[in-house]
């Protein structure tokens, strides 16, 4: 089928259903690694499915199979045609469109943290938005369990997961972080980059980064500047998201209780 992108993962085409002509998207799995135990690379490809195939919601890409063929491995999904990343560099969206793919971001999300469940790979590349302009969450490639259905307490997580101006700064101090925080910092970010069609920083850390010092230093107002880029009504809740300290940060539900975020109407 017709080529449609690549990513870390490995690369999508589109095949079409003989029997009524429904679009679906087919990623075929990265090749295995020189020196990767083949047994390591049949996990990972098997998790990505399975943590796939167990969401069902508006808002998160429908999973429905996985084939292997001799060594590849091929994953079918829900196709949405439209990718985010591309219709926001665009500029055609109106501040009330933003905020609705943004609110449905949260949806998903939120839905994500009920299974139990981080993604730690949110960017605007991970999300899609089909003929209806709902949006999807894709790609669970980096995405773990953090909660069992039979656990109260949440599993820390380890590693830097993720793309550089997307992730959260705990994960480059912190030997584990919450990923439900992280995940909420990611979507913070996403939201700015659709306010203003550009990141913030590069990297969130402040040694390597000019743009994120400023952001984290008081005496130079980057953080003020920042904000006053945003709408009005949404700079409240979006200091308490971008807290660079994981203890200080609000959580999803903090959010999804805000009276400027309750009032976003879903399109």
């Amino acid at each position: 089928g017709r080529f449609v992108g690549k990513g870390a993962g490995g690369s999508v085409r589109l095949i079409r259903r003989s029997t009524d002509g429904k679009t679906f998207a087919v990623k075929q799995f990265r090749k295995r690694g020189l020196n990767e135990p083949e047994k390591e690379y049949v996990k990972k490809v098997t998790a990505e499915f399975c943590i796939g195939s167990t969401l069902h919601h508006p808002n998160v890409i429908e999973t429905l199979d996985i084939i292997q063929e001799g060594q590849n491995f091929y994953e079918i999904m829900e196709f949405a045609p439209n990718d985010l990343f591309n219709i926001v560099m665009s500029g055609k969206m109106s501040r009330e469109e933003i905020a609705c793919c943004w609110k449905q971001l949260l949806n998903g999300v939120q839905y994500m943290q009920q299974m139990g469940l981080a993604h730690r790979d949110l960017k605007l590349d991970n999300m899609v938005l089909d003929e209806r302009g709902i949006v999807k969450i894709i790609d669970f490639g980096c995405a773990v369990v953090n909660k069992y259905p039979f656990e109260t307490k949440v599993h820390k997580s380890k590693g830097i997961c993720g793309s550089d101006p997307y992730i959260a700064p705990e994960q480059f101090t912190e030997p584990e972080y919450d990923a439900r925080l992280s995940d909420l910092w990611s979507c913070g970010i996403i939201f700015i980059c659709m306010s203003i069609r550009r990141f913030p920083w590069r990297l969130p850390r402040p040694d390597k980064d000019q743009s994120y010092k400023n952001f984290v230093t008081p005496s130079t107002e980057g953080a003020e500047k920042l904000f006053k880029m945003l709408p009005r009504e949404s700079r409240p809740i979006m200091k308490r998201i971008l807290n660079p300290d994981p203890e200080k940060r609000c959580s999803l539900e903090d959010v999804l209780n805000d009276d400027w975020v309750k009032s976003i109407p879903t399109c």
